[in-house]
């Protein structure tokens, strides 16, 4: 099962401008990861984005919008996005300034089904 989640995150880091995707738990533990630049610290971010997730999630409940769906932040080297991946856990996708965002965010949208079932 865990090489099949490889699998699916290996089709993340094909598509263009994607260094880095992962399954990371909402508890902040990374399930399964890869990059392709040694600069990304898996487990590291995978605890940052676990607290901006719980973050994010109260933001959003506070003013009655709902829980998080999906969260996008673009930094000047490139996005950063966080999708659902099954209940508790959820993908993350790290990208370069050559990223596609529409691209990215379907890839993941078809991607995190999958990892879903997997997790």
């Amino acid at each position: 099962m865990m090489s099949q989640l490889k699998d699916v995150l290996a089709d993340m880091t094909r598509v263009e401008g994607v260094v880095a995707a992962m399954i990371v738990g909402r508890d902040g533990f990374v399930v399964e990861g890869m990059t392709t630049e040694e600069r990304v610290d898996l487990e590291a971010l995978g605890a940052i984005v676990a607290s901006n997730i719980a973050a994010a999630d109260s933001m959003g409940k506070e003013m009655g919008r709902g829980s998080l769906r999906t969260m996008l932040l673009e930094y000047d080297d490139g996005p950063v996005a966080v999708g659902p991946a099954g209940a508790d856990a959820v993908m993350v996708v790290v990208g370069t300034r050559q990223a596609n965002l529409g691209r990215v965010r379907l890839e993941m949208r078809r991607n995190s089904q999958l990892a879903a079932a997997l997790v």
